[in-house]
């Protein structure tokens, strides 16, 4: 059987907290269901195996398995599961799209204070709580700062576990729960990668201001980032433009004014951060493809 395409969904919960803090509303269930449907089907044409495992079999799942290992969480994502102690870091890429390595997330503490606030608790057992488990090295450089402070991580929690990414750092006896796990796959993103303004989605930008770039076309590197194969990446990135616009412009609809560039929950490479509407430069980032 070939190799899954799995995408976790997550842009419905990252808007809700988004829309709750910036006085906007976001649209039904139904639109999000109508939403993906639409967008399981595009991808299913490039990948057969295609599968989108929904927020609430993440959340809940998450939730039980987390409350079973009876030890205090640290999120590492809080998108799913919230929790007091949590360890903000992120991949950061400069302008041309190029990796230089792990930081903070915007608007957090730097990674040493964060780590001598979790030292200061006193805790000394924790279950690290991610959303993805994939290759594992970033959940390893994670393991090994919080041993550096003195914190042991005899468990550790998240939504969908890769089987190779989990035996990388299954060592020393710890303890792996997943709510979903796939033993191969051609790769595994979140939903809000292919929705630029969502909160948090693409890598963030080293030298912005909570500016990321979106996996996508014209801005990030979609064949690198999200494995799709160069002769759909321009057609695909259209289609989740267009998709992106559809979502935004309802959220004005419901909310009765306009959302933007200014109001977004992570800026766009390239694209205004003032007073423009964000569809109107949705529309221009549209014009910039090549198709």
């Amino acid at each position: 059987m070939e190799r899954p395409y799995v995408i976790s969904a997550d842009v419905r919960l990252l808007l809700q907290n988004w829309a709750d803090q910036r006085g906007f509303k976001i649209p039904s269930t139904v639109f999000f269901d109508c939403m993906r449907e639409k967008f399981s089907l595009r991808m299913q044409k490039i990948f057969p195996n295609f599968e989108l495992v929904p927020e609430k079999e993440i959340v809940d799942g998450l939730f039980k398995i987390v409350s079973e290992s009876g030890l205090p969480p640290v999120s590492l994502d809080g998108v799913y599961f919230k929790s007091e102690m949590s360890f903000e870091i992120t991949r950061l890429v400069n302008r041309q799209g190029q990796n230089i390595g792990w930081g903070n997330r915007a608007g957090t503490l730097t990674i040493p204070q964060q780590l001598d606030l979790l030292r200061k608790t006193g805790v000394k057992k924790v279950a690290l709580v991610d959303d993805v488990i994939f290759s594992g090295n970033m959940l390893e450089m994670i393991l090994n700062l919080f041993s550096s402070i003195g914190i042991c991580v005899p468990v550790v929690c998240a939504g969908i576990g890769i089987a190779h990414g989990i035996k990388h750092i299954s060592y020393a006896r710890r303890e792996i729960y997943c709510v979903r796990t796939f033993d191969q796959v051609i790769d595994e993103i979140c939903e809000r990668d292919f929705y630029p303004g969502v909160p948090l989605s693409g890598r963030l930008l080293s030298d912005g201001e909570n500016i990321g770039v979106p996996y996508i076309y014209p801005f990030g590197k979609f064949e690198d980032w999200a494995s799709i194969p160069s002769e759909y990446g321009p057609d695909l990135s259209d289609f989740c433009l267009q998709q992106t616009t559809l979502l935004f412009e309802e959220i004005e609809r419901i909310s009765e004014k306009k959302v933007f560039c200014q109001d977004l929950g992570r800026k766009v490479i390239s694209l205004p951060t003032d007073n423009v509407r964000y569809v109107d430069a949705l529309c221009e980032a549209r014009s910039r493809l090549v198709l």
